[in-house]
């Protein structure tokens, strides 16, 4: 089984990394896409996934919930799969181009400039938009698997590669599969001068785990002081 889903992400990663994209601005990609809508995926039928639109900027072909095809995971187009959210700019009745700016949701950053391109962009499920929009502004989540809020409690955060103690919001965004942002604990219940931390974190975007050495906490909680 391991095996074969290596095999998987190995031709996976080989298909999408050779197709050599056409650099588009955003104005230009959006003047192409008959649709841009952030949609989620809410099940597999057959090999078609189905989706609930809960924001929509551009697309009157499409109601709040549709189907596209499923691509095989070998596809050179852009695969959907179930459980996730995803800002999507396409064509409806063609596949999804791999170059276009379509993407995991959590991997997005240019939602304000459309906004800004569509003043009357709709909200069509706004429960579950303001909590996903809230998730990903405030929430992380450890290698370890445990997720904090950071708006309900005082966190440090140490950017590894700067070298740094960051405001979350000031963070390396996250923008890719390959190379997503890990976050370490390297102490609890840490005091300042100014304040009591509940959890020292370190913060890497890399597209292997870091060894947390003692050098390395040492490193963070020093910088906590300067």
């Amino acid at each position: 089984m391991k095996l074969n889903l290596l095999f998987f992400i190995v031709i996976w990663a080989g298909v999408s990394r050779s197709q050599k994209c056409e650099d588009l601005t955003l104005e230009q990609e959006v003047y192409m896409s008959e649709n841009i809508a952030l949609v989620q995926s809410i099940g597999v039928i057959g090999d078609s996934v189905q989706l609930q639109v809960l924001k929509k900027w551009k697309g009157d072909s499409i109601s709040n919930q549709f189907s596209l095809l499923q691509e095989p995971v070998t596809s050179k187009y852009f695969r959907l799969d179930s459980g996730k959210t995803y800002l999507l700019l396409w064509y409806h009745g063609f596949s999804i181009d791999r170059c276009s700016r379509t993407s995991d949701y959590k991997y997005v950053h240019f939602e304000y400039l459309l906004d800004e391109l569509f003043k009357k962009h709709e909200y069509v499920n706004v429960p579950i938009y303001d909590s996903l929009k809230y998730r990903k502004k405030n929430v992380l989540k450890t290698v370890s698997g445990q997720e904090f809020d950071v708006k309900k409690g005082k966190y440090a955060f140490y950017d590894i590669e700067s070298g740094e103690i960051n405001a979350f919001n000031e963070l390396p965004k996250e923008t890719s599969f390959y190379y997503p942002r890990r976050f370490y604990i390297i102490d609890t219940k840490v005091e300042t001068a100014n304040f009591i931390y509940d959890v020292v974190f370190a913060m890497s975007k890399s597209h292997q785990k870091e060894i947390i050495s003692n050098d390395l906490k040492k490193r963070a909680l020093q910088s906590l002081f300067k």
